[in-house]
């Protein structure tokens, strides 16, 4: 069977098999690209390198730094061709395609170095913990098993308890008991997982864009599974946030199916997985509860729910035992380990004004997070008169990112399925391969926190003299900033 299907609208054929021929030529460019990534951040003869390698260990020169931003800009823009062959009209692909180029790219990936993020070497070691030693990582760090072959490889988390939640922990344990002493084979199940739940990821949009018209859903599920900066986050770096969105779209299709009380305690499902979801789940919950005919139906759907999630919370930390150890982890950790984010800019102003003393970084931090409870109260404000959940949980995500110190590059992927799935449920305008502005800023996002690690590694160290100030001077506005500035640029071109 084809992947390719015609409209009932009259083209010609000759059209339609030159757009049928380049769509195969960008997707197989693409594919070229992923090999070539594979090669050059090859996982098998590095695994078990300590300390462990990033990318400026692959690339030993800003030139070389330079040559990988290109080819990620590359791979960025025939990414973007793709998208806007399928919005011109005439030709329709099947799912199977865009699923079936998306493993394609992906399986080169399996077998590339976690260049720009090693928390998967994390995620063994921790399952570890609960699998071999029978103890709760929670209460015991990796480096209290100091025989642990793998111990090297925590780096600078071999102190520190885990920040993930129970159903992950769970999991984790379950591949590290699967796979044993073999390193390899564990980091590889841990990739396979990632590119599963991609893959699930990328389904459930699918299904959720039903009422998006034929050439806007196959575009918009497209912007999703061919996008480099999510296939180098979820199948490369195997991060677990592709579990914690899949749990989310899950319950959301559920909602969307009538299924209110199994959508809610399936988002609920993303909490435990990583606590960040509870950002979109109250929004989701207020849109569930204003969405139910009368007082009775909502009392009845808050005490189900209520019980449940409490339910659900006891059994899955049973093993572990207490979540307030996990808060108070969490907690730490977004406020202890600054990132590139505006609020680590600030904290780098304050030498000029005098000694960064702890008091005055605990001031810095407190503002962050009085600016995000101002901007969280807003949102909810508006989603209690009705706004679309789906903004909301973008924009609560977002909302976060702009105001924790703890910043990472993957986090970027948080708000875009929700910008998506908001995309296809708005009415065209014009030209099917416009698309908004707050979409736009999502795609340049992901790509300017992909490009920053050349601002961080390469320019920092060859160009800067490793001085903080002026690297994030440079790369804060970049990462943060210019998304905002080309989507404008090209809303107003476009």
């Amino acid at each position: 069977m084809s992947p390719f299907t015609r409209f009932r609208a009259p083209v010609s054929g000759r059209s339609l098999r030159r757009q049928q021929i380049a769509l195969v030529v960008l997707a197989l460019l693409s594919l070229a690209g992923y090999v070539w990534m594979a090669f050059w951040f090859p996982l098998s003869p590095f695994y078990r390198q300590v300390p462990l390698a990033d990318v400026r260990d692959f690339t030993p020169s800003l030139a070389a730094g330079a040559a990988y931003g290109l080819l990620l800009l590359v791979l960025y823009g025939l990414y973007w061709l793709a998208f806007r062959l399928t919005q011109q009209g005439g030709l329709r692909l099947r799912m199977s395609f865009v699923w079936g180029t998306a493993v394609l790219f992906s399986l080169p990936l399996l077998f590339t170095y976690p260049f720009n993020a090693t928390d998967v070497f994390r995620y063994l070691i921790h399952g570890r913990i609960t699998a071999f030693y029978h103890t709760n990582p929670y209460l015991t760090p990796p480096d209290a098993f100091p025989q642990d072959p793998f111990l090297p490889l925590a780096g600078e988390w071999a102190g520190e308890t885990s920040p993930y939640g129970p159903v992950w922990e769970m999991g984790a344990a379950a591949i590290a008991a699967l796979t044993g002493n073999d390193l390899y084979a564990g980091l590889l199940l841990f990739k396979l997982g990632g590119l599963a739940t991609f893959l699930l990821c990328s389904w459930l949009l699918w299904l959720l864009l039903a009422d998006a018209p034929p050439v806007r859903r196959v575009g918009l599920t497209l912007l999703w599974a061919w996008n480099p900066a999510l296939l180098l986050v979820f199948v490369v770096d195997a991060h677990n946030d592709a579990l914690m969105l899949l749990w989310l779209l899950l319950g959301y299709w559920l909602w969307r199916r009538g299924y209110a009380v199994m959508g809610l305690i399936a988002m609920f499902l993303a909490v435990l997985t990583k606590p960040i979801a509870l950002l979109p789940l109250a929004f989701f919950g207020l849109a569930i509860w204003r969405s139910l005919p009368g007082r009775a139906a909502r009392v009845r759907f808050l005490m189900i729910t209520a019980v449940t999630t409490l339910l659900l919370t006891f059994f899955t930390f049973l093993p572990f035992g207490s979540p307030f150890l996990l808060a108070a982890r969490l907690a730490r950790e977004a406020s202890h380990y600054p990132g590139f984010s505006p609020v680590t800019l600030i904290l780098l102003f304050i030498p000029e004004w005098g000694a960064l003393t702890m008091e005055r970084y605990t001031l810095i931090v407190n503002l962050g997070r009085l600016l995000f409870l101002l901007l969280a109260g807003w949102l909810t404000w508006r989603a209690w008169h009705g706004r679309n959940p789906l903004r909301a949980a973008a924009d609560i995500f977002f909302a976060y990112l702009l105001t924790t110190p703890a910043f990472r590059i993957w986090y970027a992927a948080w708000p875009f399925p929700w910008l998506l799935l908001d995309e296809g449920g708005q009415k065209e305008a014009g030209s099917p391969t416009v698309v908004s502005y707050r979409l736009r800023v999502g795609l340049w996002f992901l790509l300017t926190t992909q490009l920053s690690v050349i601002i961080y590694g390469h320019l920092h160290h060859y160009r800067l003299g490793e001085a903080s100030f002026p690297t994030h001077f440079i790369g804060v506005p970049f990462t943060f900033g210019l998304p905002f500035v080309l989507a404008w640029q090209r809303k107003r071109s476009g």
